[in-house]
């Protein structure tokens, strides 16, 4: 079945709409003359970012007057207007790529890695999953594996990601001696291909000590096209209640975010069905104060009546589900890379289960975004921008948690000792079935590394997102 979007949004907004940011626009101070060299295209592109920045930026009064004729890179005017706390928003001039992406269609190997840094001086990239069904997959490559070439270049902190991103490579990997890195003679040549990744890498249900633990690793929410990965989500939770499942671990310790819509519907599926039942909040939205008083006014519901507080834009409830858990305490596994809608699931969660938090801190991202391209038509330019819109908070107002969201057990993974998703030689994992069972299971002692391991930025082509998925100006632009 395909699960119920509840953010359709009404078509008679648009015009309403467009003709509220356009009463409310405001002038930048006048600059220097426009550089006559400049070119067209240019100017189009920065007032373009000026004006969509001061209709849905959600620190918009805090925008810099810089005079959008002036200005000779995009990119540069667009991060010369963020305010000063915002780590979030971003530029792309490529839109249809952009949506590709945010739908889990692009090119890709399968393989998903982390780069590190070992004693200051080589790099390496740690193999964290590796979706099914995909070239990497094919080739054997698994969680753990270690790269320490590609191409047969050594990495380094200047070549590791452009390397990382060919179409086709050669990786050549290397095992750990327990002291050094070398090579094991291991050489996999992947071509990236177009993929609609499962977000589902892994899913099983764990029999331990008597009890039957669901267990699965998310890697992000995405509807998937047609509503691909919301069936899946109901096949996979569906047959952790058919098995009588008396708890479930979810893994979102490398899931960015996504869809805030696709968090809504797994927070129906996992949570107390007192909560879906009685429509209870799932989470509120703070927008700039021009559109705050918006969605107030405006009447979504068609009651004949401003919706005010209750408008379905400035908070959400959780939707109505075939599949229901109904669990009071769950356990969710963390580390920096858990993000956004990630992030957004166990908030919403707080007021109404117990939430068990192992791992490291998360990300700390309590914000929405919105996917701006070209209003006119036809279209001027094929660039996109993805400014911070909204800041959501759950129904007791619980947000700002920019730091990150503590877990209730501190655990490190070591990714030099990586083993498979269900070990119950996972550090992670193994507390969580402890917290469950009360009886901790028996885990090797691996030998400690002998060097330091610092990570890198993650060859990931863009920041960890809250998207949410209805029409917000004109064309195609989508609130995420």
């Amino acid at each position: 079945m395909k699960a119920y979007n509840p953010h359709i949004f009404l078509p008679f907004l648009l015009l309403s709409l467009i003709i509220l940011v356009a009463s409310c626009k405001k002038d930048p101070e006048p600059g220097p003359e426009p550089d006559p060299g400049l070119p067209q295209e240019i100017l189009i592109l920065n007032n373009w970012i000026w004006e969509g920045m001061n209709d849905f930026y959600l620190w918009e009064e805090f925008i810099p007057n810089l005079d959008p004729d002036y200005e000779e890179d995009p990119k540069a005017y667009f991060q010369r207007l963020l305010y000063k706390d915002d780590r979030d928003s971003w530029i792309v001039d490529d839109y249809e790529a952009l949506l590709a992406m945010f739908d889990g269609v692009q090119p890709a190997t399968g393989m998903s890695v982390s780069p590190g840094l070992i004693d200051e001086t080589q790099v390496v990239s740690i193999v964290i999953y590796v979706t099914p069904n995909t070239p990497a997959a094919d080739s054997g490559i698994v969680r753990g594996d270690m790269i320490i070439s590609i191409d047969g270049k050594a990495l380094t902190v200047d070549n590791y990601f452009d390397l990382y991103y060919q179409t086709t490579a050669t990786f050549g990997f290397g095992s750990w001696d327990g002291i050094n890195l070398i090579p094991n003679g291991k050489e996999v040549e992947l071509t990236a291909v177009e993929l609609i990744q499962n977000p589902f890498i892994h899913n099983e249900i764990i029999e331990y000590q008597g009890f039957k633990i669901g267990y699965y690793v998310y890697s992000n929410f995405t509807p998937g096209p047609n509503d691909e990965w919301m069936e899946e989500m109901n096949r996979v939770l569906g047959e952790f209640k058919a098995a009588g499942v008396s708890d479930v671990v979810v893994d979102l310790r490398y899931n960015g975010g996504g869809y805030g819509y696709v968090a809504e519907q797994m927070g129906s599926i996992l949570g107390p069905n007192s909560a879906v039942t009685s429509k209870s909040i799932f989470s509120t939205k703070i927008w700039n104060d021009g559109f705050t008083q918006y969605w107030r006014d405006a009447d979504l519901d068609e009651d004949g009546q401003s919706d005010g507080d209750e408008s379905m834009r400035l908070l959400s409830r959780f939707p109505d589900t075939e599949v229901n858990l109904n669990l009071s305490k769950l356990y969710f596994l963390t580390t920096d890379r858990t993000a956004s809608a990630s992030e957004l699931l166990m908030v919403a969660l707080y007021p109404y289960a117990e939430v068990i938090q192992i791992g490291t801190e998360t990300y700390g991202k309590c914000y929405g975004s919105v996917t701006i391209d070209d209003w006119e038509n036809p279209k001027r330019h094929n660039w996109a921008m993805q400014p911070i819109v909204l800041k959501y908070a759950n129904s007791e107002g619980y947000t700002d948690f920019v730091d990150g969201l503590n877990p209730n057990f501190m655990v490190e993974e070591s990714l030099l000792n990586a083993v498979p998703f269900g070990s119950e030689q996972d550090p992670l994992l193994a507390v969580a079935l402890e917290q469950i069972t009360g009886v901790a299971p028996v885990t090797k002692k691996s030998a400690e590394p002998q060097f330091d391991f610092e990570q890198l930025p993650v060859p990931r082509k863009q920041l960890p997102e809250l998207k949410l998925d209805w029409p917000l100006r004109t064309g195609s632009s989508k609130i995420r």
